[in-house]
């Protein structure tokens, strides 16, 4: 009961922060460290449930029976890098959002922030289907507001209002897997399910939710809202959004699917399929992007897709009973959510102080930043290695994971979806180099291509020291992957209770032996450099240099240089919403060349966005409903009363 207090303790603080940015002469001051606070109670009291593996209890009474809070091993997992990602975004968003910019949006993106992250922590310890469900509406309200902070720019308005919609629909979704969740443990407490008579409304339940729940994970094909919301948000906001609010929809899933007796065969196989080919999809449309944020946001569908992977393989286990294949799935998949809140979070915090330094998101008209902006460029790198999956950082281990799974499906002959997913995977792995060697040299490397970037530098310290944090995260996840086989096992026996302690067993001698070459690969890439250093500080240590081969060029000029575009020209197959023109040259003394490309979401933008504006324009013939005279809705309300009344007097007649 004590840790689950804490928990609610944490809550109040953020709410408190939240109350406490709308009073003048106190925001600035006081405003953050009660979230500050909060969010160091509830990583220690989620730490020392991951720890024990004991879970807190709190029931009371609630509408129409008993609800109850609890804080599990799988709870504790999700509020983990929820309080870590948003107590770091707390201190970063001082300077990146003060509260006297644009009109008092400071303030509101303050108030909501709060909101946010208290309804994501009561949404991870609620057991009861309301108390879930209002959790879920009130996360889902306050990051529709906290998307619309910049809400004079139409672009703003409208991603806003196209998660608002998504993310209800979603939960109309929820409402209805509830319900039947309601009718088949006889309550809205969330207990688990005893095996029964009822497989076809477990398969109904599960299917349920697995459609709801990606709304809100960005899986596709119902990713259409991610990309523009995420990219319209504050940076700080875009790594909440990201790195955790993403997640609650794997949350949800696990949760669900944990409470079932069985899972029905055929659902591992299926999530297995969509969350392949959600990660290829999505790393692909990160490399057409030239907006650095977008870039972001479509790489987070890639990796909400690995995630995806993992819960697939996981519930592939469960129906087959094979409780090596569940932890290999789970195990993997919670391991990813942890790295990706942790290397997500370091580039969004990134792309924010350089949108901050430069004033724009369009990587075309950068480069050379790294001169301007050293400290930012440095942090920033292992992000960009974790995110390519490379070793010695986090991402490695989860991925390898994930591998391990798949060759034991493929082993066992199981599901068919395992060698469609071993192909994405790798496939997805080596795209996601070339991404993010386009971003970070794009960005970074090279000369400045405009005067967008003349006068940047680096950003206070209060931006910085979130970056540093998450960058030793990076690293150090990487390196004590071993030491978190016991945690991982704890947070699989919430979700597959027949593989306890499997990962412990099975992966320590492999984890061992991929952490030592880890370490040893550190250890003599800083040896290079300490001697790279030496020498070059060393009197005459220092060898006089050749100049750089110019290609032909006496005097480079930033047109000679790589662009995005080019970069990724070679995988344009890949981006089948990319289209470039370009006039071809034919005149032996040829007029300049213009070169133009646009980008257009295959799926949300160029098949879903149509038909959703054709059903739209059929909606709007019902409007003459809503004339806005008060006496109209009162007789609609006198009707809709009417019609229960005449439904509670003849119902047993209808129904016999």
């Amino acid at each position: 009961m004590l840790d689950v207090a804490l928990v609610l303790i944490a809550a109040c603080g953020w709410i408190g922060a939240s109350f406490l940015s709308l009073i003048p002469r106190l925001e600035e001051r006081w405003s953050r460290w009660p979230g500050v606070m909060g969010a160091l109670i509830g990583t220690i009291s989620a730490v020392q449930v991951l720890t024990s593996g004991v879970p807190s209890q709190l029931t009371f009474s609630f509408w129409r029976g008993a609800a109850r809070l609890e804080m599990d091993a799988l709870s504790a997992a999700f509020l983990i890098p929820l309080q870590l990602v948003a107590g770091l975004g707390v201190v970063y968003g001082k300077d990146y959002w003060p509260l006297n910019r644009s009109k008092g949006a400071g303030r509101s993106l303050r108030f909501h922030y709060g909101v946010l992250v208290a309804a994501m922590t009561m949404l991870l310890v609620a057991r009861h289907g309301l108390l879930f469900l209002l959790a879920w509406e009130i996360m889902a309200v306050s990051a529709f507001f906290l998307i619309g902070t910049d809400h004079e720019t139409p672009e703003v308005r409208r991603a806003s209002w196209v998660y608002l919609v998504c993310t209800h629909t979603g939960t109309a979704l929820l409402t209805a897997m509830v319900i039947l969740l309601a009718h088949r443990s006889g309550g809205l407490l969330w207990l688990p399910i005893p095996a029964g008579d009822s497989p076809d409304l477990d398969v109904w339940i599960l299917l349920l939710a697995i459609l709801g729940f990606s709304f809100k994970a960005g899986v596709l094909p119902l990713h259409f809202w991610l990309p523009s919301a995420h990219a319209s948000a504050p940076s700080h906001v875009s790594a909440v959004l990201s790195s955790v609010m993403l997640k609650m929809g794997i949350y949800g899933i696990l949760r669900i699917s944990g409470l079932l007796p069985s899972i029905p065969r055929g659902f591992g196989a299926a999530l297995l399929a969509l969350g392949a080919l959600s990660a290829v999809y999505g790393v692909g449309n990160a490399l057409a992007q030239r907006d650095y944020k977008r870039l972001l946001a479509y790489s987070s569908i890639e990796n909400l897709g690995i995630i995806a992977m993992g819960v697939g393989l996981g519930l592939a286990g469960r129906a087959n009973h094979d409780p090596w294949l569940a932890a290999l799935g789970f195990g993997g998949a919670i391991f990813h959510v942890w790295n990706h809140a942790v290397f997500k979070s370091l580039l969004f915090f990134g792309a924010g102080s350089v949108q901050h330094a430069t004033g724009t998101r369009d990587m075309e008209t950068l480069g050379g930043l790294s001169s301007r902006m050293p400290t930012t460029a440095l942090l920033m790198f292992p992000a960009v290695l974790a995110v390519s999956a490379l070793p010695p950082f986090n991402a490695f281990l989860s991925e390898w994971f994930l591998y391990r799974g798949i060759f034991a499906s493929l082993s066992r002959g199981y599901p068919w979806s395992a060698a469609l997913a071993l192909v994405a995977l790798a496939f997805t792995g080596g795209l996601a180099a070339v991404a993010f060697a386009k971003f970070y040299g794009i960005l970074f490397l090279g000369t400045p291509r405009s005067p967008a970037g003349d006068h940047a530098h680096d950003p206070s310290r209060t931006m910085l020291l979130p970056m540093a944090i998450l960058a030793c995260l990076s690293l150090g996840t990487g390196l004590a992957g071993v030491l978190l086989l016991p945690c991982l096992d704890r947070v699989v026996a919430v979700v597959a209770p027949g593989s306890l302690a499997m990962l412990a067993q099975g992966l320590r001698a492999d984890m061992r032996f991929l952490v030592g070459a880890e370490a040893l690969l550190v250890m003599g890439g800083l040896s290079a450099l300490l001697w790279w250093r030496r020498s070059a500080s060393s009197p005459g240590g220092e060898s006089p240099r050749p100049p750089t081969w110019d290609c032909g060029y006496a005097i480079p000029v930033p047109r000679a240089e790589y662009t995005g575009s080019s970069f990724s020209d070679a995988w344009a197959p890949l981006q089948p919403g990319l289209k470039a023109k370009i006039r071809r040259i034919t005149a032996t003394f040829p007029k300049p060349a213009v070169f133009r490309s646009e980008f257009r979401d295959a799926v949300g933008e160029m098949y879903l966005g149509p038909q959703m504006e054709r059903v739209a324009v059929r909606l709007l013939r019902f409007r003459g409903l809503q004339p806005g005279y008060l006496s109209i809705y009162i007789l609609y309300v006198l009707l809709a009363l009417l019609g229960a009344f005449l439904w509670m007097l003849l119902r047993g007649r209808l129904l016999g």
